[in-house]
């Protein structure tokens, strides 16, 4: 794939370890509470033959949960610039296959308008200067006349803390997700473009058919969402300080990481909204 996949691969925030790929399978619990659905019942399962494209699918977890839904003369296809998290061939349904691919490259022969549906999630930290055209266009490539996306993201622009009580501090809590942020904008992430998603679709042909936002959470997501939040905050300043922080940052982070862990044990809360567009590509 050339420089540019090393370029995604090496500027990824999240460390593909263990603990991250379970913290996906979190993820996608809460994503499943919220939606309602893994695939949009908009989208038809009673054909035989559709093939569908996981852009970006980390360790598949979306698309095992599939698998498990759907016929099993569908077609369930996984892609990542990495391959790290990807489960091992053996345990994988005959009908899904997992190949590495970077969703920012030109897209290869085989893969223009071979899909029906095409799923994404989290496109969200790779995206780089706010500028997603070159991802956005390549999904209308790869999506058949008539096929459907289905992309799940986040809006870390709505990275927020709550608390039970106003005698409950979250003052270090709020002062972790401004230092994510301000990292966030050194690595030229910007989230503005979330917002403006099926505009940005209908510019290659997509039309949307429905857009969600959740922006606050059960009762039941909270503590699940709380500690999906706080693994990633984690993880990525890790990452990112690793890879050349200011002298005694990473330290002043663990002490930081520390008393938040504190503020959520007294029971204050993060939520960043999740954000979900359905589309369908004109033509048939």
């Amino acid at each position: 794939m050339g420089d540019k996949s090393t370029s995604v691969q090496e500027e990824y925030i999240h460390p593909r370890s263990y603990r991250d790929s379970a913290r996906l399978h979190l993820q996608h619990w809460i994503w499943n509470n919220l939606l309602g659905y893994c695939l949009h019942p908009s989208i038809p399962k009673d054909q035989a033959n559709i093939k569908v494209a996981d852009v970006a699918c980390g360790n598949a977890v979306w698309l095992l949960d599939l698998a498990g839904n759907c016929p099993s003369s569908w077609s369930l296809n996984g892609f990542d610039v990495s391959t790290a998290q990807f489960p091992h061939a053996a345990y994988l349904p005959s009908n899904v296959s997992l190949k590495r691919f970077d969703a920012f490259e030109p897209v290869i022969p085989e893969l223009v308008e071979a899909f029906d549906v095409i799923h994404l999630r989290a496109l969200c930290v790779v995206v780089k200067g706010g500028n997603p055209s070159v991802l956005i266009e390549n999904v209308a490539k790869m999506l058949k006349p008539g096929g459907y996306v289905q992309w799940d993201d986040f809006d870390p622009d709505t990275f927020i803390t709550y608390s039970p009580s106003l005698s409950i501090s979250k003052t270090s809590s709020d002062e972790i997700i401004k230092t994510w942020a301000n990292y966030a904008k050194q690595l030229n992430l910007h989230f503005e473009w979330l917002s403006t998603l099926p505009s940005l679709l209908k510019e290659v042909g997509i039309s949307t058919l429905q857009t969600q936002r959740f922006s606050y959470p059960s009762s039941k997501l909270r503590k699940a969402a709380t500690d999906n939040w706080m693994m990633a905050l984690e993880e990525t300043m890790y990452v990112i300080l690793n890879r050349g922080g200011e002298e005694g940052e990473k330290e002043r982070f663990r002490n930081l990481l520390a008393e938040t862990v504190e503020d959520t044990k007294a029971g204050v809360g993060m939520w960043i909204d999740f954000l979900s567009v359905i589309g369908r590509k004109t033509g048939l």
